[in-house]
């Protein structure tokens, strides 16, 4: 598996060719645009940086769409193609001059409703008032007041020696509803006295006549009245809707469109009277992006080599085959490698595959996890849809070769019993140690690929350092073949495969390299003698000292990594354990319930443990694996379109 080639593209015209050129541009589905200069001591040249026009007739049509409760949705149109900013503006006036009039009296009857309702809750406490409102507030020489005020100042009138008195209708934990008299020519001091004790005044309409349940019934009517009326405001508003629902979406999608065009010019260069645009594109569509400019004489499209520029890296597309494809969603995760960097993808794709069906090997939970995989592929993700598929499969090929079956450990016993494969198959409990042994020479052989891969990549970049002193170089190979060999021949083999004098000499010499890998790689010319400030300061004592813990940590990880593979062995145990609970639980059941007991019993492993088994693989990926040859320094590849958004921020 490989990484796309890619083309770098310089696109030169007239101005009067920009906007064609970024919409062929983003139609194309394989431009990756870059910004046209980064090289700030080149003053003729500066990036464009203009208000985009777009923006405020954009903002007007998702407020119609609004206002209209219509629902944005990308359509298709052409009618509307090539139009400025100012015919878009002047459309958005037209339609909304026709609904700006209903709107407005809309909201005026919202406001009177509230007002209304406000109202009948008001008066709807000084239930018992059984006097006429009109009568009241008719009164020549008397001031009538209706409201409320705190409970809790009801007691504080008794204090005050005014010719006014309050009468009480009810009274809640916090509030009074009620009304005061006093004479005319005292209103103004009464008032006052009542405002210092926070009573809020309820001013009821004019045409409020009769007692309390008359007034009630009346703004009742009324409100029925003013609701009836905005229905019919809301039929006009949906008929215009209707009317104008076309040219809305076919607007709202075509002003999308030409705003995020626009907003690409950020990136594009000016020169005296010509633009410039750079970006890349797959050297296997390059030629047929350039045939696209064919017909536009005025434009220059010039196809590079993707290092043609210096101030330009190359972005990254992963290049996979069908098994591996899925895959790259996990590489993605870690991140990228650089452009002609090594794309690891095919390597995660087999060791994720093994190491889950290994893990969590089941021929029953697999085949429903390769199903479960098909559905997710289908409705929800493609590449998670097919991981889960292919470690399905990993896992029935598994659990075929443990003999389990939905947790049922010898229901394949008597298949091997009669091919004759006395061997098969694996008991977990049986032969614990065998799988735990296994699991840490897995580790050991991924490891030890991931060295020589770094080496690989080393040579290729032609970093002598990383491929032959590193510590997950030659170097770092030799130090760690010759330490597992040693402790597997004499500990686990108990044979002798050379003296221990061979031995410390193949663990001293690499160790020194590892060392004195910076010197050594100044000593072979591939590495120029400049020293940063740091290096230039540092003494003899401190350079052995930092080397010194550096070689401890190097140690540290050959043991840490490769004890971090006994998980691999721990969860096939925990597995079969955990079956081993749901068999248990099965046989004490009762007949009825033991079909339910075995169906819960295995969704609960599945989900769980599932789970689980698929985290701590991408840890073993990403720490014990990628730590040792992968950098993620690469860029993404973020080929142009248009994004249909209904949330605009302007």
């Amino acid at each position: 598996m490989a990484i796309e080639k890619m083309a770098l593209v310089n696109i030169i015209g007239r101005f009067e060719d920009l906007d064609e050129t970024l919409i062929r541009c983003c139609d194309s589905g394989c431009f990756h645009i870059e910004p046209a200069f980064k090289n700030e001591a080149n003053s003729t040249v500066k990036l464009l940086n203009e208000k985009n026009p777009f923006g405020v007739p954009l903002k007007e049509f998702a407020s119609l769409a609004t206002e209209m409760d219509i629902e944005l949705t990308e359509t298709k149109g052409t009618r509307f193609n090539g139009w400025t900013a100012e015919q878009f503006n002047e459309l958005s006036e037209n339609i909304d001059s026709e609904i700006e009039e209903k709107n407005s009296e809309k909201q005026k009857l919202a406001t009177e409703v509230s007002e209304l309702e406000g109202a009948v809750l008001q008066v709807d406490h000084l239930r018992g008032m059984n006097s006429d409102f009109s009568k009241i507030f008719a009164c020549k020489h008397t001031a009538c007041r209706i409201g409320r005020m705190p409970a809790d100042n009801l007691a504080k009138l008794q204090y005050y020696d005014q010719t006014f008195f309050f009468v009480p209708f009810e009274t809640t934990k916090d509030f009074c509803w009620g009304m005061y008299f006093c004479a005319e020519g005292d209103k103004e001091l009464v008032d006052s006295i009542f405002r210092s004790m926070f009573f809020e005044r309820i001013h009821l309409p004019d045409y409020v006549s009769g007692n309390t349940d008359e007034a009630i019934t009346k703004l009742n009517d009324q409100i029925k009245v003013k609701k009836a009326e905005i229905e019919a405001l809301d039929k006009e508003i949906a008929v215009l809707a209707e009317k104008h629902n076309q040219t809305i979406l076919e607007a709202y999608t075509a002003l999308k469109k030409r705003y995020d065009i626009f907003e690409l010019r950020r990136k594009v260069g000016a020169v005296k009277e010509k633009f410039y645009v750079k970006g890349f594109v797959p050297k296997k569509q390059a030629d047929k992006f350039s045939e696209s400019f064919d017909d536009m004489e005025e434009v220059e499209v010039v196809l590079l080599p993707p290092d043609a520029d210096a101030y330009c890296t190359p972005p990254t597309v992963l290049k996979n085959g069908w098994f591996t494809k899925p895959y790259a969603m996990l590489v993605e995760m870690y991140g990228l490698p650089k452009y002609n960097g090594f794309n690891p993808t095919a390597f995660v794709a087999i060791t994720y595959t093994l190491l889950f069906g290994i893990m969590f090997g089941d021929l029953g939970q697999g085949f429903l996890l390769f199903i479960l995989g098909l559905i997710i592929g289908g409705k929800v993700n493609k590449q998670a849809g097919g991981i889960v598929t292919r470690c399905g499969l990993s896992s029935m090929i598994f659990g075929t070769l443990y003999g389990s079956v939905f947790g049922f450990e010898e229901l394949l016993d008597p298949v091997y019993e009669n091919l004759g494969i006395d061997f098969l198959p694996l008991k977990a409990f049986e032969q614990s140690s065998f799988i735990l042994l296994t699991a840490v020479g897995i580790g050991i052989f991924l490891i030890v690929v991931s060295m020589m891969l770094n080496i690989y990549i080393g040579f290729r970049e032609k970093n002598y350092e990383k491929a032959v002193f590193g510590c997950n170089g030659i170097a770092g190979l030799i130090f760690y073949g010759s330490l597992v060999t040693y402790v597997v021949s004499k500990f686990i083999l108990k044979i002798e495969l050379a003296s221990g004098a061979v031995f410390a000499l193949l663990l001293v010499i690499p160790g020194i390299c590892i060392f004195c890998r910076v010197p050594f790689a100044i000593a072979t010319k591939y590495k120029k003698w400049k020293l940063s400030e740091e290096e230039e300061d540092m003494t003899v004592g401190g350079f052995i000292v930092e080397n010194f813990f550096e070689m401890f940590e190097f140690l540290l990880s050959y043991v840490s990594n490769t004890m971090s593979f006994l998980r691999v062995g721990g969860f096939v145990l925990s597995h079969a354990g955990m079956m081993l609970v749901v068999m248990t639980l099965l046989n004490m059941s009762a007949a009825a319930a033991k079909p339910f007991t075995l169906v819960i019993g295995n969704l609960f492993v599945m989900a769980m443990e599932g789970m689980i088994v698929a985290i701590q693989i991408i840890r073993l990926e990403f720490y014990e694996i990628f730590s040792r040859f992968y950098e993620s320094d690469g860029k993404e590849f973020e080929p142009l379109s248009v994004s249909f958004d209904t949330e605009v921020n302007i």
